[in-house]
């Protein structure tokens, strides 16, 4: 290959591979944005058309669930919205399946996002998980004893969905514990690894 024809291929591949680090993220990002926002505009959008007929407008999903969020949360701030709440809850727990899935989802969001009092994570550490050499962030749940060994029962979210993952029981001299704060850590698992701290100290 003579001389130019090796200068043109060069400047070629370092163009390709220039565009490919451009490209590659705004797609990823692009593709990540849409899917979020197709994700919430179903959310709530069938359920919906079922009771009145919505029209076909984009964006209108997402207007809907933004819409019911706020609802729910001016129904639960108030007297009768909260007896409302209860009411429900009593109806839910007289299901079996149906009340073991709300209950769980019902605790972890409060695990996750109630910030004082009790039902509140711990602690967040790092485990092997789910292999050796490989970390996870987990939520401490509880420590028990087993055969005379302090084990930490720990929640294992996945991203970016934190509502499921894993419960296990890792020996206390297995966990790290570290400078993360569970709020800090939720913000990192909700963001799929995007907001995160530059530097992580173990304690």
């Amino acid at each position: 290959m003579s001389l130019r024809r090796k200068y043109i291929f060069s400047k070629l591949r370092d163009t390709f591979f220039a565009g490919l680090f451009v490209f590659i993220p705004i797609a990823i990002t692009i593709w990540i944005v849409l899917w979020l926002l197709s994700f919430v505009n179903n959310l709530v959008l069938p359920y919906v058309r079922y009771i009145i007929p919505v029209p076909d407008i984009p964006g209108i999903g997402i207007a809907l669930t933004i819409f019911l969020i706020f609802l729910s949360g001016i129904v639960a701030q108030n007297y009768f919205g909260r007896k409302l709440i209860v009411l429900w809850d009593n109806l839910i727990n007289k299901i079996p399946l149906v009340r073991s899935i709300y209950i769980a989802t019902k605790q972890l969001m409060e695990n996750l996002f109630n910030t004082k009092g009790k039902g509140k994570f711990k602690e967040a550490v790092l485990v092997e998980f789910p292999r050796k050499g490989m970390l996870s962030i987990g939520f401490v749940s509880n420590k028990v004893k087993i055969d005379d060994k302090t084990y930490y029962l720990l929640y294992i979210p996945t991203a970016p969905n934190p509502t499921s993952g894993y419960t296990i029981f890792v020996e206390e001299k297995e966990v790290t514990h570290t400078d993360i704060s569970v709020e800090e850590a939720t913000k990192i698992i909700l963001s799929g690894g995007l907001v995160t701290k530059d530097k992580i100290k173990p304690l």
